[in-house]
């Protein structure tokens, strides 16, 4: 502590030295370099001879300075670059043909019993595996593994030939 009093008597002269380095909130940056002398810092390197070692201060206060810039830097792209962007596949037709699929799913998972609609449905809209639905609804593993089994099974029949055109990027034969 004593190191960092000894330190902050110099702080408007920390100040100037981080403004040469063309540094936006130069506040910021010394108050950062306070805080890693006071986690790292060594007084026999800082202070020799009861005079702060100002070489070693301006190295600090270069590297916080170096490292917040790092930080807060923003890529700025240019706008020919945004307009000769390459289309990676993603069409309207493609999207069109997945909501068709999407719409099928739907159809046939209304003529389901209420519980398999459900479960399948939480298993298919959320992130949860299969074992966070269990913790979460009480319902043993097994029976929901069991039941999204045989819920795969009906899709596979019902829908399972469009989602084979949809991935073969046959669109045009799609219910």
């Amino acid at each position: 502590m004593e190191l960092l009093n000894e330190i902050c008597k110099h702080h408007n002269e920390w100040l100037k030295i981080v403004k040469t380095f063309g540094c936006e909130f130069p506040e910021d940056v010394v108050q950062d370099a306070y805080l890693r002398i006071y986690k790292y810092g060594n007084a026999d390197k800082l202070i020799i001879n009861g005079e702060i070692n100002k070489l070693i201060m301006w190295t600090i206060l270069r590297n916080v300075s170096h490292d917040t810039n790092k930080a807060n830097r923003i890529e700025f792209i240019s706008l020919e670059d945004v307009w000769n962007i390459e289309d990676k596949g993603i069409t309207l037709e493609k999207h069109e043909a997945l909501s068709k699929v999407d719409k099928l799913i739907e159809q046939e998972t209304l003529n389901w019993h209420h519980y398999d609609k459900m479960l399948f449905d939480l298993y298919r809209k959320t992130e949860l595996s299969m074992r966070e639905i269990a913790e979460a609804t009480n319902i043993h593993y097994t029976s929901i593994f069991h039941t999204l089994k045989r819920c795969k099974q009906r899709l596979r029949k019902a829908v399972g030939d469009d989602y084979k055109d949809y991935l073969n990027r046959e669109y045009e034969l799609i219910k």
